[in-house]
């Protein structure tokens, strides 16, 4: 069975950007299918790596990195929650997983 991974991608103001979170690998394109395209290789890139330097410590993303690759990649849209709210809304689109 191959094993999957899971990205997070947004749209920063020039490209879209994506982060696989298991690996905390990332990539840039032009639009959703290329920004798909360069985050698959780069995860086949850094998994053949891992397999060549066995002693390379493989970690996920931190919780403090997503957040800042969230707010790095804020849409222009983006306004301050209304009075009384806390929560900021995230664009979500559905994306495979990576084998």
């Amino acid at each position: 069975m191959e094993k999957k991974y899971t990205a997070i991608i947004r749209k920063s103001k020039l490209e879209y950007v994506a982060i696989c979170l298991e690996l905390n690998v990332s990539a840039r394109g032009d639009d959703l299918a290329d920004v798909e395209k360069n985050l698959k290789t780069a995860i086949e890139l850094y998994l053949e790596d891992t397999k060549e330097h066995p002693g390379m410590v493989v970690s996920p993303i931190s919780t403090d990195e997503i957040i800042e690759f969230l707010r790095d990649t804020e849409p222009d849209w983006y306004k301050e929650p209304g009075e009384g709210l806390i929560l900021k809304p995230l664009e979500i689109h559905e994306v495979p997983s990576y084998a």
